[in-house]
């Protein structure tokens, strides 16, 4: 039967520079091992164990998930991890995509069975905790040593807060409104099964900090029930690093920059494999103006954790910054691909089309934000009018300065708008007025700052 493996038997397919161990869903390259995380894995293997075979969408969702609520972007952005790293590598095409029927792994595989040695034996139940927190792998396919989501000591026992921690670690991923629900319904059945366990109340603090942070719900409630958390994780561990991130996230949102970058410094010391602390730690350095130390984080956080859609926009927006616009509109539309409904995918997007001059894809992408949702209008009209002034449709441009000033929209963006527009110096003060220190700091790095005229830098230098 296609993808059953049996305990004591050891079965390897090889295929170029690479081994892949079936039995506890290990890639190696050239004898190390790859740092890929488990559901990643597992893709890999259901399409070697079937070279050649065409393996349908269906049968690798119900494989590789097989509980649990699951959109099949997550397997999209499986596919194109294991197709960039066996390009890298030296297996170009190995997997082929045939459209509405699935994949197939073309390369030449080697497939070898052998027994384990009496050293390698072990219960079936400890098969499943390689590597510690591995053993979540088997169950749900997240694996908390791959994210380093805690300073603690890995369990030498699966159990039942162990699985739902994983499970919950999963579904705060994928960053939907429903699977952060979910992510908190799993944490809090975790607490109860361990209710001294600091890593669960951290976990649940991120879900409803994410919560918040994303406009999902009553921002207020839950940015008090993730501080509520957190103190609790703290008491019971005061070097939770999980604690530490998710307080500096909160700090983050408020636009506390001396509290975040205190908060994550610390995060990121104390679990320095938790991709989300990087994440947020970057964000913390981009907004205080430090683009390459942001950079840097940001790096990190998707080696850490190649799967983050959020990492992978936040990427896209310092390759903008960076006037690296091909590379900008490259990472924004592989992180579309995988979710597109990622609304500040379409901003970076169009804002690096339009420094290239493509303005009616710019127009389109900014159209396409504007329409995404209800507060997205006044946003997607500032942008919109600072590109049809560019274009030099003045109409057009006034027009949807008009709506943009009838919303809520980014000051910076309004402000470029009104001075391209020749808006009126009140309004343009009004603006300035409102910039927080973020706002100024992401305004001095924008490369449409750079190409107003000078007189015009000086109108929102000075407000």
């Amino acid at each position: 039967m296609p993808g059953s493996r049996e305990t004591g038997s050891m079965v390897v397919y090889e295929f170029g520079a690479f081994r892949l161990d079936a039995e506890r869903l290990l890639l190696y390259l050239n004898g190390a091992p790859v740092a890929l995380g488990p559901r990643v894995v597992e893709t890999l293997l259901a399409l070697v164990e079937r070279a050649g075979e065409i393996v349908s969408k269906r049968e690798l969702l119900e494989r590789v998930w097989p509980s649990g609520y699951i959109e099949e972007s997550n397997l999209t952005q499986n596919v194109y991890v294991l197709r960039k790293l066996l390009r890298q590598h030296g297996c170009d095409g190995a997997i082929e995509t045939l459209a509405r029927r699935g994949y197939r792994f073309t390369a030449s595989v080697r497939k070898r069975e052998g027994s384990e040695t009496p050293t390698m034996q072990r219960p079936r139940w400890r098969v499943a905790t390689l590597s510690g927190a591995a053993a979540l792998i088997a169950a749900f396919g997240f694996v908390a040593w791959t994210y380093g989501l805690s300073h603690e000591a890995p369990r030498p026992v699966m159990s039942t807060e162990a699985r739902l921690y994983a499970l919950g670690s999963f579904y705060t991923t994928i960053r939907s409104q429903y699977a952060l629900q979910r992510s908190v319904a799993v944490f809090t059945r975790a607490i109860a099964a361990n209710p001294y366990g600091a890593r669960d109340y951290a976990a649940r603090a991120a879900s409803y900090a994410l919560t918040a942070d994303n406009g999902y719900g009553n921002a207020a409630r839950d940015r008090a029930l993730a501080e509520a958390d957190i103190r609790r994780s703290l008491a019971l561990d005061p070097k939770c690093g999980r604690a530490y991130g998710v307080r500096g996230l909160l700090a983050l949102d408020a636009r506390d920059m001396r509290a975040a970058v205190g908060y994550l410094t610390t995060a990121v010391a104390y679990a320095p494999r938790d991709a989300d602390a990087h994440e947020w730690y970057g964000v913390a350095l981009l907004y205080e103006g430090s683009t390459n130390a942001a950079a840097a984080q940001l790096r990190l956080s998707q080696q850490l954790n190649p799967l983050s859609i959020a990492t992978i926009s936040w990427i896209a927006s310092i390759a903008y910054l960076e006037h690296r616009y091909g590379d900008a509109i490259s990472y924004a539309n592989q992180g579309l691909m995988v979710a597109p409904s990622r609304r500040n995918l379409l901003i970076t997007l169009g804002l690096a089309q339009e420094a290239r001059g493509q303005y009616a894809s710019a127009i389109e992408s900014f159209s396409k934000y504007a329409g995404a949702c209800a507060g997205c209008k006044a946003e997607g009209a500032a942008l919109l009018a600072y590109a049809y002034a560019r274009l030099g449709q003045e109409r057009k441009a006034r027009s949807e300065l008009t709506i943009a000033q009838d919303g809520i929209a980014r000051p910076a963006d309004l402000a470029l708008a009104l001075v391209l527009t020749g808006g009126d110096g009140a309004g343009l003060h009004e603006v300035v007025r409102r910039m927080t220190s973020v706002d100024r700091a992401l305004l001095a790095e924008d490369p449409r700052f750079t190409l107003l005229p000078s007189s015009d830098m000086r109108a929102l230098e000075q407000g």
